[in-house]
């Protein structure tokens, strides 16, 4: 990736902050813009004196000369923000934490986004604008789709695949082979030894389908 500038589409406070914490991390310290709220998501006061941070509030001023990367966690967010620029020539990259173990195997989409103390084995694909977050492993032959977010404390075992826009919750875990559907939801700290179809909300141990997602 380039190292002086950045364009952060979207932007939740708790996202911007994995952000920069990952290009520290890597001693990179671009100049940030930001758009800003164009996911429909609160920002809180942030500063961070290592970062020079500039953000607007029109989704046509925009630097396309910068690295771009989507400003929000949620997969439908992740999506939503997508849209909005996917007829720019925009560059988007993708930031991994100096501390993450990935495999020289693995293979990482465009536009994702790995976390600190992540563990990705062997072979497994990361898709497009994917989110792994802090302490999250991902197993060997995985298999994560577009826009899927893998939350915090998360273990997804060996050929596993986890769908387009699925949403896996805190220290959730999934054993081997399973296969998860597009846009589902997993609840944070279920135990997943059964196939989940596409668009459900799931939780529990062991982890059962409770109603189907209309969001």
């Amino acid at each position: 990736m380039r190292t002086d500038r950045l364009l952060v589409l979207g932007l939740s406070e708790p996202t911007l902050t994995m952000i920069l914490d990952n290009l520290e991390s890597c001693g990179l310290f671009p100049h940030v813009r930001i758009v800003n709220n164009l996911a429909r998501t609160s920002l809180l006061a942030f500063t961070n004196p290592l970062f020079e941070i500039d953000v607007v509030n029109s989704p046509d001023d925009l630097d396309l000369e910068a690295d771009a990367f989507l400003g929000v966690n949620k997969p439908a967010s992740k999506a939503a923000v997508y849209e909005l620029f996917k007829a720019h020539d925009l560059k988007f990259t993708t930031i991994t934490h100096r501390s993450s173990a990935i495999s020289s195997t693995a293979q990482l989409g465009t536009g994702v986004h790995v976390n600190s103390l992540v563990s990705i084995a062997a072979f497994a694909s990361i898709g497009n604008f994917a989110s792994i977050n802090r302490n999250a492993s991902v197993g060997h032959h995985t298999e994560v789709g577009d826009f899927a977010t893998i939350n915090p404390g998360a273990n997804v075992a060996g050929f596993v695949r986890i769908g387009r826009g699925a949403h896996i919750g805190l220290g959730a875990n999934i054993v081997d082979g399973i296969e998860i559907g597009a846009h589902t939801i997993v609840g944070a700290g279920s135990l997943v030894t059964r196939n989940l179809p596409p668009g459900v909300v799931a939780h529990g141990n062991p982890c059962r389908v409770v109603r189907s997602d209309e969001a």
